[in-house]
């Protein structure tokens, strides 16, 4: 999979757009707009499908736990380091009527940079 480029600015692309209704061809516009000519391909027939060159809502899965909800599971495990997920899991179950799953929660407190580890075990000094 390539590398994610940055969107190209609404702006630039109505500028586009107004370039090429002037009559200027495709190699001009993508010249005097400074976007490639495969960009300025692209946001022409964007525009020709939608008559607009705003981004159209992306989809995607909705999320199980709001922020609000998330950050009410970190400040549990900051609380108690040594709650499991499971348990983590039912005691929001409980506060927010909603069902997930025990990964679900270990996702959310990985991204808050909170990763299950377990001690090494070392021997006792005498």
């Amino acid at each position: 999979m390539g590398r994610k480029k940055s969107e190209i600015s609404i702006g630039i692309r109505e500028l586009a757009i107004c370039h090429w209704k002037r009559g200027s061809s495709e190699r001009k516009t993508s010249e005097i707009v400074n976007v490639s000519k495969s960009n300025v391909h692209n946001i022409i027939s964007k525009y020709k499908k939608t008559k607009s060159v705003k981004n159209r809502p992306r989809i995607g899965r909705p999320r199980r736990f709001t922020e609000r909800e998330e950050r009410w599971i970190v400040r549990k495990v900051i609380c108690n380091p040594k709650t499991s997920a499971v348990k983590l899991t039912l005691k929001a179950q409980q506060r927010f009527n909603k069902s997930a799953n025990p990964e679900t929660v270990r996702n959310i407190l990985r991204k808050y940079n909170f990763h299950g580890r377990v001690a090494r075990r070392k021997p006792f000094l005498k």
